[in-house]
């Protein structure tokens, strides 16, 4: 079955700033990505993002566990690392944030945006989408920022007119 058109706009939009996070692990040159600039540590930024998405976007209010909760990585972004996580544990953890999105979306029809979320009734599944999706272009745009300030190569935005 044909996804509903609006759902299909708000999902390719969302998976648009979704894979400049993605490209931000790759494009990072080791010798940023463990630095701290503009606040905090590369990597931090796009654990912080990718929790947020990991958080607002389950299906369920079943509970939530922090990612790396055997490390101090303070995905909330209120504290310093006291550990480094790689390219790789980052990117395992981001493909399992993008399964839990897809799965989000999945099977949904236009008038669901309207819902209440079922992790905070008082804004809609639409709020949380606009949400997640202006949460990682902010960090995107810090992130690049970081890459631009050192002489190294940005993230290109990414949306359909790029394609």
């Amino acid at each position: 079955m044909p996804q509903s058109k609006m759902i299909h706009i708000v999902k390719r939009h969302f998976e648009f700033s979704f894979s400049m996070l993605e490209k931000m692990i790759d494009q990072c040159p080791e010798d940023l990505w463990g630095a701290k600039n503009g606040g905090f540590v590369f990597w931090q930024q796009l654990v912080h993002a990718f929790t947020g998405l990991h958080f607002w976007m389950r299906r369920e209010n079943n509970g939530f566990s922090e990612p790396f909760s055997d490390k101090k990585v303070f995905p909330e972004l209120d504290g310093e690392p006291d550990c480094f996580l790689s390219k790789e544990e980052v990117a395992v953890y981001k493909d399992a944030v993008k399964k839990i999105w897809q799965q989000f979306f999945e099977g949904r029809e236009d008038d669901w945006l309207l819902l209440e979320s079922v992790i905070y009734g008082k804004i809609t599944n639409m709020d949380v989408v606009f949400m997640q999706i202006r949460h990682m272009q902010y960090h995107a745009g810090h992130c690049n920022s970081i890459l631009r300030d050192k002489g190294r190569e940005a993230v290109a935005w990414v949306d359909y007119l790029a394609e």
